[in-house]
């Protein structure tokens, strides 16, 4: 039980969910932005030259919408867009941006006689966010976010939750891609959940749809969470299973935990990085990263609550390592309630547990909607009739498991 409540918690978090750069010589990179990978046709590719990523002058500038032109007699690239103007000669350090003087480490090179710039400096003077993972050895750039960018973040957080304490319900719609590898074994699944969630007291009804080719059929599930009990319909055994007290009490106690206000601006200005906020004409738009240190201690913070009951033998028997290649959020905020109206997740992370490891990738797109609207959610009496316990609900699991066997 306590290993099944653990996993459980720790999907939580996950879906709540940068490596440094390493040096490598030449190594060719792939270019993805804003979620498209940058086909360069008839060119050469990226590569990877001491800790800084190269790319052709033809092709990936054109894609930020920025012009290049290359004059051979002097020998440099200008790059140019809105309200910028760089110039760069092959081979020197010193470059001007807009008239300045400025450095940099990795000047124009030419390779097998084509061209190369030095990727990061430029796309940074034009706004542009950069993030490298290391694993897919991929540059991911994304677009400036528009508006002016709000310079009290932690001032911003502090009226974030106080608004978020007038917020007594609400319902969401999630659509989630994720991409799971295992022992050479490749599995993709999409998922939609739709959700009704009070604060106060605590409780839910969700409802999710499953699509996954191993399975060759869509899977659903609902959920029911109130003081009568938590509740959960597994649709491949057809059955309501009604989990236990423990059970119930850890979700109690982990959701009290992360709806109290003080907590949760201490774990935001604790964990989270590269905190920015824009304000928008009618929104504003946060944006943040969690790191993979960063979201280590967040982890074994939660996981070694009281509430949830696991001790910390059991947690140092498995040896739970997880690395983190990227985790970043894009929320958009109602300007004049601070209420959540959208949210964009993705993670690509590894977990490793007692020697297993899983590689899993997620996007996840959420809308909000409903504020303040439900005043009560109600487990129908054949719910509870014709629910069995979670020990029963394990051994028809085994029974199965058996009979395939």
């Amino acid at each position: 039980m306590k290993r099944i409540a653990m996993w459980t918690m720790l999907a939580v978090c996950l879906f709540m969910v940068t490596v440094p750069v390493q040096a490598a010589a030449q190594t060719a990179v792939d270019i993805v932005i804003d979620g498209e990978e940058v086909t360069l046709s008839d060119s050469a590719s990226a590569f990877l030259e001491n800790n800084r990523t190269f790319v052709p002058v033809r092709g990936v500038f054109a894609h930020l919408g920025l012009e290049v032109e290359w004059d051979q007699g002097s020998q440099t690239a200008t790059i140019s867009g809105e309200d910028l103007s760089i110039k760069m000669k092959l081979g020197e350090n010193q470059v001007t941006v807009n008239g300045q003087a400025a450095a940099i480490d990795s000047p124009v090179m030419m390779k097998e006689s084509r061209l190369f710039i030095p990727l990061r400096f430029v796309v940074e003077q034009a706004g542009f966010e950069v993030k490298w993972n290391q694993g897919e050895r991929t540059v991911y750039l994304e677009t400036p976010a528009s508006g002016e960018e709000v310079t009290d973040t932690a001032a911003f957080l502090e009226e974030l939750i106080a608004a978020g304490q007038q917020l007594t319900s609400y319902s969401a719609e999630v659509d989630i891609e994720q991409a799971m590898s295992m022992a050479g074994e490749q599995i993709e699944m999409d998922m939609r959940m739709q959700m009704d969630m009070i604060a106060d007291p605590l409780s839910f009804y969700q409802h999710m749809t499953m699509e996954m080719e191993q399975l060759g059929e869509e899977v659903r599930s609902e959920a029911y969470f109130t003081a009568d009990g938590f509740y959960s319909y597994d649709s491949m055994f057809d059955q309501w299973i009604k989990y236990d007290d423990e059970m119930y009490e850890s979700l109690i106690g982990l959701s009290q935990t992360q709806l109290d206000p003080v907590a949760q601006f201490e774990l935001m200005e604790t964990y989270i990085e590269d905190l920015k906020v824009y304000e928008q004409e009618d929104t504003y738009e946060m944006r943040f990263n969690v790191s993979g240190e960063g979201f280590q201690e967040l982890l074994e913070l939660i996981l070694n609550m009281s509430e949830l009951g696991l001790d910390e033998e059991l947690l140092e028997d498995l040896n739970l390592d997880i690395h983190i290649n990227e985790m970043s959020i894009i929320t958009t905020l109602d300007k004049e309630t601070l209420y959540p109206l959208s949210e964009q997740m993705k993670s690509d992370l590894t977990i490793a547990v007692e020697g297993e490891e899983m590689a899993i990738s997620q996007k996840a797109h959420t809308t909000y909607s409903g504020f303040n609207s439900i005043s009560d959610i109600h487990i129908p009496q054949e719910v509870i009739d014709s629910a069995i316990t979670f020990e029963e609900y394990l051994e028809q699991i085994e029974m199965g498991y058996e009979e395939v066997m």
